[in-house]
C-alpha cells in the first residue's frame, strides 16, 4: 500500500512539472516575440539632420514625436525666437542671452540610441557637432531626456540636455 502510494505521489509530482515546463516554454516564446516587435519599433532614423541659423524650417523632418521634439530644441538653442520655441517645455538655459555666451549658429547631430526608462522617459542619444562651444552641449555625444507631456500621450518634452565626456 505504501508503495502504491509513493508511486502516486511521484506520478503527481512529475505531472505537475511538465505543467510548469510548458507554461515556461510558452512564456519565453511570447516575450521573444515582444522583444522582436519592440526592436523593430525602436529603429532610429539613419540620415545627419543639419540645421543652420539661416535655414531653420518651423516643421519637423521627422513624424514621430520624440525626435520632433529633439529637433525642435535644436533649432531653438541655435534660434531663441522662433515662433514656436516660447510655447515648447525646454529647459531655461536654452533661453539665456548672454554675450559671453558662444551660442552655435549651425548644429548636425545624428540619432546614434534610443533609450525607454522606468520612470516613464526617454533618453536620446546623439553624435552631434557645432559651431560655437554653448555650455558644452552641441559637441560629441549629447543626450536629451524627454518626458510625455501632461495633457497628451503623443506629445514631449525635453526634461534635461547634458553631454558624455569622450
Amino acid at each position: 500500500m505504501r508503495k502504491v502510494i509513493v508511486v502516486l505521489c511521484m506520478l503527481a509530482l512529475l505531472s505537475f512539472s511538465f505543467t510548469l515546463l510548458r507554461k515556461t516554454e510558452n512564456t519565453k516564446v511570447v516575450t521573444e516575440d515582444t522583444q522582436e516587435i519592440v526592436q523593430k519599433e525602436e529603429k532610429l532614423p539613419d540620415t545627419t539632420f543639419t540645421f543652420n541659423i539661416e535655414k531653420l524650417p518651423e516643421a519637423c523632418e521627422e513624424t514621430d514625436e520624440v525626435f520632433c521634439a529633439v529637433e525642435k530644441a535644436v533649432k531653438c538653442t541655435i534660434k531663441t525666437d522662433l515662433p514656436f520655441c516660447a510655447a515648447l517645455d525646454l529647459p531655461r538655459f536654452i533661453f539665456m542671452t548672454d554675450p559671453s555666451i558662444e551660442r552655435p549658429t549651425e548644429i548636425s547631430y545624428k540619432f546614434i540610441n534610443k533609450k525607454v526608462l522606468p520612470n516613464n522617459t526617454i533618453e536620446i542619444h546623439t553624435d552631434s557637432a557645432c559651431n560655437g562651444r554653448w555650455f558644452g552641449l552641441c559637441q560629441g555625444t549629447i543626450i536629451y531626456v524627454l518626458k510625455p507631456a501632461d495633457d497628451t500621450v503623443n506629445e514631449w518634452h525635453i526634461k534635461d540636455i547634458y553631454a558624455i565626456e569622450n
